[in-house]
């Protein structure tokens, strides 16, 4: 009898190891990484979806609208995911309160708070309201049970905004101000307006108006409306504000108005559904956006509806295996990597066009590493309607963008890298685009000096031109530094993309034109540059000069650049001394060699460094740098800097992210290592890494599907002993995307002790044509 308990035992422990995990909404945490610094939106949202109702908390500055601090202030309808700098949006707050609509004291504590994907739910303290909310793709939907006795009433606050005006330096003029705002009671259940602001971490200059359509089932049987943050007016049907001052006299810090109105209710038991219909056209488009997308106040079954979308999403990636927090990080990052950019398709007020249209980009800089990469895979459909967004919009701008929302563009963080978004979806052979079409506006980009390059396109282009990098003086004519070092790694890069493109196009003299460009790294590297670490000397390191060639005095390899005005953007030149993926051959060679490289990797990842100027996995620099091995035949390094990665940085809960998740950026970093492997952004090359799964399987859109196998993967187990493609022997630490699209198998067996089976050709590089 013991024996058949054990084996039943057995059976029991082997079929929980081999259990086939679909993703689905369940296994999301929508508020893993809403905490220290991860910013994501906890509220219910559609794939990609423009409503993104949710709280605000606190002093209004969360992100995301979400604080783990501070007094519940309502529920806005439009929110960001993930981002740092300023707020955006926060617009049109609704909330719920017993006895007469009181707005200056409507912010109460919270209670029993609860999010699941497709749904978000609070109880507001001392007041015995529950608030639920879910979601069509722009029409929030709300369900408020209020006590039964006593009168209820729901405030609209039109004025409210999340806000930045506490976080010096940089709070202005990153914070939001309301530019104008009009609101009116259109019946006992109705209450439609719109907002205008300006401002906000992409510096708007030209006002984005908020339109809106609030209807409840339930008659009012009394409303009013109060403006200026003055007392309410029982009775009266509008209200409005006009900011008294000038886009070039803005105030600092800029006041906060109020203006809103309200509905008070008879008592009763039954709850006030409400849905709120978002437009950026108009308050018409707005109510048919209510009326169309939700029948009546089916609240449960928009929720349902919900909960489908994300499981359609989920369903194209399979995974076995892994403990239960590992499946809820992965299935969390495909989530957050499905929550930005948000399609607007139909909301453009800015022209007309049965093109995609997609905004909140925030920013392309964080995303085109793995964000973009793993939609690729997931969604190309999705990849393409972006990517012809982004075209039609360079058509309008004049240049290609890195951030945008509100639609207004800006701000650009480091390079012009939609380039590395368009040549890694040309690379691909993603259908659906006018490649001549792109092309010409990629060489506009990569030629033309931008008037605004803050906003979009490459700036300080003449320096690029004549000197092959950006001089200290010229990157910032104001003073000081302005990024130079960071962008002119950036602009190389993307000079690779714009050569690869033309060669593929038969433009062989802009190819050749592109493909010296991308070289310009070189004459940033300061041969006789050290730092002096604690586990030896590491010398030569990419540094910033001023336009006549002398280089800036007093190195230091461990200033960690934070800002716009800073010599390296999120990093130290520990990173970017690193960040040559064009060419790693070339950098092998510059910094001395294999061995040298080694050592340098080897200190870069050592443990216990004080600071951040090393690796950092929390900013997407140096999100490629764990990999880097694979070039020079240590992959099995490689494999045990990214297996350390994830238990050091990630886990489950509020703090789980390592950093700003910067629109999925974080979350796909993740879930591109747990699967194994790791793209190569720009290029058709993939990095095989260390799978923290023993099975990951996508099912491509091409009616195939790829996986990953690792036999014996665990904790203990890290590094590849032997690699088989659909059976037969391989020997390369990586693959191609032509392969991964032909579907089949990549099996690893994987051990506790490095084993140096990766004795095939080193992933691609450019200098590789000098062999």
């Amino acid at each position: 009898m013991r024996t058949l308990l054990l084996r039943a035992a057995s059976f029991l422990v082997l079929a929980t190891a081999v259990c086939a995990y679909a993703q689905r909404a369940s296994d999301i945490d929508p508020m893993l990484g809403a905490d220290k610094g991860g910013n994501v939106f906890v509220g219910p949202t559609l794939p990609f979806g423009m409503a993104k109702p949710g709280p605000d908390y606190g002093d209004n500055e969360g992100n995301a609208g979400w604080q783990a601090t501070g007094n519940l202030n309502g529920f806005s309808q439009l929110h960001v995911s993930g981002t740092g700098g300023g707020p955006k949006y926060g617009n049109i707050l609704i909330q719920p309160m017993m006895g007469k609509a009181d707005p200056a004291h409507s912010s109460v504590p919270r209670e029993s708070e609860h999010a699941e994907v497709g749904y978000y739910s609070v109880g507001l303290g001392g007041t015995g309201i529950r608030a639920e909310i879910t979601t069509a793709r722009r029409t929030p939907v709300y369900r408020f049970t209020y006590p039964a006795k006593g009168q209820r009433t729901l405030l609209v606050d039109v004025g409210h905004l999340l806000l930045k005006l506490h976080d010096t330096p940089h709070r202005y003029p990153e914070t939001q101000v309301v530019y104008s705002t009009d609101v009116e009671v259109l019946s006992p259940t109705e209450i439609a307006g719109s907002q205008a602001s300006v401002m906000g971490w992409n510096i708007q200059t030209t006002p984005m108006r908020v339109y809106f359509y609030l209807v409840t089932d339930t008659p009012a049987v009394v409303s009013g409306t109060w403006a200026n943050g003055k007392s309410v007016q029982p009775g009266a049907k509008t209200a409005s504000y006009k900011m008294p001052f000038t886009m070039k006299n803005l105030p600092e810090p800029t006041p906060v108005v109020s203006t809103g109105a309200y509905l008070t209710f008879a008592p009763g038991a039954k709850p006030v559904m409400v849905k709120v219909g978002v437009s950026f056209v108009s308050i018409a488009q707005a109510k048919k956006n209510a009326m169309t997308e939700v029948a009546g106040f089916d609240f449960d079954g928009t929720r349902r509806a919900a909960v489908a979308a994300w499981n359609k999403e989920l369903a194209t990636v399979k995974i076995t295996g892994g403990t239960a927090s590992e499946r809820q990080q992965f299935a969390t990052g495909l989530y957050h990597s499905m929550l930005m950019p948000v399609d607007r398709t139909g909301e453009n007020p800015l022209w007309t066009s049965t093109t995609p249209y997609y905004d909140d980009f925030y920013c392309i800089w964080d995303t085109f590493r793995s964000s973009t990469p793993l939609l690729t895979l997931l969604a190309p459909h999705r990849v393409t309607a972006i990517l012809q967004s982004l075209l039609e919009i360079q058509d309008h701008d004049g240049f290609f963008l890195d951030g945008r929302s509100g639609n207004f563009s800006g701000r650009t963080q480091g390079g012009s890298d939609a380039e590395m978004m368009f040549t890694d979806a040309y690379l691909k052979h993603l259908p659906g685009l006018d490649w001549e079409r792109v092309y010409r506006a990629m060489v506009h980009d990569a030629d033309v000096n931008s008037p605004e390059s803050i906003r979009f396109g490459r700036g300080d282009m003449d320096d690029w031109k004549r000197l092959g990098y950006l001089s200290i003086e010229h990157s910032d004519p104001a003073g000081g530094p302005d990024r130079p070092g960071s962008r002119s790694m950036e602009y190389a890069a993307n000079d690779y993309a714009v050569a690869l493109m033309a060669k593929g196009l038969h433009h062989d003299a802009d190819a050749k034109k592109f493909m010296a460009r991308s070289e310009n790294w070189k004459k940033l590297w300061k041969a006789d540059a050290v730092d002096h670490t604690e586990g030896g000397d590491v010398k030569g390191f990419i540094w910033i000069r001023h336009a006549d060639g002398r280089w800036k005095a007093n190195f230091n390899p461990r200033l960690v650049g934070t800002w716009y005005q800073d010599n390296f953007y999120e990093a130290s030149t520990w990173t970017y001394s690193l960040y040559v993926p064009q060419d790693v051959r070339g950098l092998i060679a510059t910094a001395g060699g294999k061995a040298a490289f080694k050592r340098r990797l080897d200190l870069f990842f050592a443990p216990g460094e004080p600071g951040r100027y090393r690796y950092d996995v929390g900013n997407e620099p140096g999100f490629l740098s764990p990999y880097l091995y694979n070039w020079i035949g240590e992959q099995s390094s490689s494999a045990k800097r990214i297996r350390a990665i994830p238990p050091a940085s990630y886990h489950t809960g509020l703090d789980g992210l390592p950093g700003n998740d910067d629109s999925g950026a974080m979350g796909s970093f993740l879930v591109f290592n747990q699967m194994g492997f790791f793209p190569v952004a720009a290029q058709d090359v993939y990095l095989i890494g260390s799978p923290t799964f023993p099975q990951s399987t996508i099912h491509l859109g091409n009616g195939k599907s790829f996986s990953v196998v690792a036999d014996n993967t665990s904790p203990a187990n890290v590094y590849i002993e032997k690699a088989t493609w659909n059976g037969k022997p391989y020997h390369r630490s990586w693959f191609t995307h032509e392969q991964l699209m032909a579907g089949g198998e990549l099996r690893l067996t994987m051990g506790s002790k490095p084993a140096h089976w990766d004795t095939g050709a080193p992933p691609p590089s450019m200098s590789d044509k000098e062999k």
